[in-house]
Formats: structure tokens, sequence, C-alpha cells
């Protein structure tokens, strides 16, 4: 189960003088010592220089998870023509990459010629459904093939979307618009932390900081306490939503050596 039931903009890392181990059993660290200054690294020079290898992108499969959209290829939704933008017509999700969607109008099927991307948060992208509501013209674009197969476009339509899946309007629409998942996480928010000697034990922590979707947790009366301070990924196992602990009639309670 996922932390979050929906997929900021990325921050520089800073060096700190912390432990944060690379298998995610969130060590903690001496928030006593003073932070270092930034340093400029060339991975490429020091590869050159020590005649190391990089380390495959396939060993690091849960940061391309943390990349994902909350966009789903299949998903429909309505799409401003270009050639006309007082128009609209629907469109497939392909794929995605980031906020960007890789679009094809419903009628193509397989052709990939006319497949377009666009940048879900300055595209006139909208729910099924939208111009309906707000009187909006739905029509195929200007050149397309569909206006030659198909004369009732409305027909068309209903026969589409039977049975399709539509991205949810608040991915189109709102504050989160065009958000993944690792940024509806932000300081303060709650979380339940398994324990990682009791695996059927949970305790309440907080977010202090989130570095692309690393976090820095504490846990909650604790909070005083930065040296028992510790860092997860946001797709880290032992993390769950506020309340699936009640849920799932597990214990909460706070961890052996911390508490107070």
């Amino acid at each position: 189960m996922s932390l979050v039931s929906i997929k900021q903009e990325a921050t520089p890392i800073t060096v700190e003088n912390s432990y944060s181990p690379a298998n995610g059993n969130g060590e903690h660290f001496d928030s006593d010592v003073s932070e270092a200054e930034d340093v400029d690294f060339n991975w490429d020079e020091y590869l050159e220089e020590t005649g190391a290898n990089a380390a495959p992108h396939t060993s690091f499969k849960h940061v391309e998870t943390s990349l994902q959209s909350s966009f789903q290829p299949g998903m429909k939704l309505e799409v401003a023509n270009k050639s006309s933008p007082d128009t609209y017509w629907v469109a497939t999700i392909i794929t995605t990459c980031g906020q960007l969607l890789l679009l094809r109008y419903c009628g193509y099927e397989d052709d990939r010629r006319a497949d377009f991307w666009c940048d879900v948060m300055t595209a006139d992208l909208h729910p099924v459904g939208w111009c309906t509501q707000n009187n909006k013209v739905l029509m195929p674009p200007e050149g397309s093939t569909i206006r030659e197969k198909h004369t009732n476009w409305s027909e068309f339509l209903i026969q589409e979307l039977t049975f399709s899946r539509t991205a949810p309007a608040n991915l189109l629409e709102g504050p989160l618009r065009g958000k993944n998942s690792v940024d509806l996480i932000t300081v303060n928010s709650l979380i339940e932390l398994q324990d990682c000697l009791n695996p059927f034990q949970y305790w309440i922590i907080r977010v202090r900081k989130n570095v692309g979707g690393r976090l820095r947790l504490c846990y909650v009366g604790l909070e005083d306490t930065k040296t028992r301070d510790l860092w997860l990924f946001y797709l880290d196992c032992r993390l769950r939503p506020v309340g699936w602990c009640h849920e799932n009639k597990f214990k909460m309670e706070p961890p052996a050596g911390k508490r107070t």
C-alpha cells in the first residue's frame, strides 16, 4: 500500500554531516556537528580518475517510481484543439514523463503520427465532461482522419468513453494539478512508521524536511531531540498513512528506547 493515494519542485540537496544509509534503515545522525559547506562535485571526473563504473539506472527503481505521474496510460481527458483553441476533443494518455503527457486524439486508434506532448501545468486540459458543463464545442481537430471516418461525433464519443478510465478532475484542476505523490508530503505531515524490530507495532512520525522524496522524520513526542531524527525514502515499505495501524488492528506504541 502506497503512502499517498494520488502520485515541490526539486530542491538542491545540501551536504550535511548526517548519516543517511542507502539501505533505508533510517539510522540516527548527530545534529550537533556543524553543517559542511556545499562542494561542487563532478561525477564524470571522479569516475575517470578512479577508474570506477557508475551504478546502472536499474539499481534505483524506487527513484524511477517516484518520478511517475499520477496520470496513467489509457486515461482520457479533454484537450483544446491546436488549430482552433475554442474547440476541444477527447484524447487518450499514451505515456507520461513527469508533468508531461503524450496524448493521442480519440479516433486515431493505433496511429501514432499525430501523437503530441503537452505540459499538464500549462496546457488547456480538462476532465471528460467539462465541455458539456461549460457549453464548449467538442469536435475533432481540423485535418484529422476522424472527420472522414465518423460523421456522428457524439455517438462515436459515447462508444469510445464507455467503460473507459477518465483522468481525475483533481489532477487537472485546483491545487493538486500536475503534482506527483512526493510533492504532497509537506513539512509537518504525519505518517505511521513500522517498528524496525516489531513489524506489528507502529508509531506516529512527523516530516521535518522533504528533499525530493527523501524524508527527514522525527518521532511524535521527541520533536525537541533532533539527534533521534531519521531519514527514509517516501516509498519505504515501513511507512503507512495515518489510520492504517488502527484499521489493520496493529499496536500503536513508541519504539523501545524512544519512550520518554
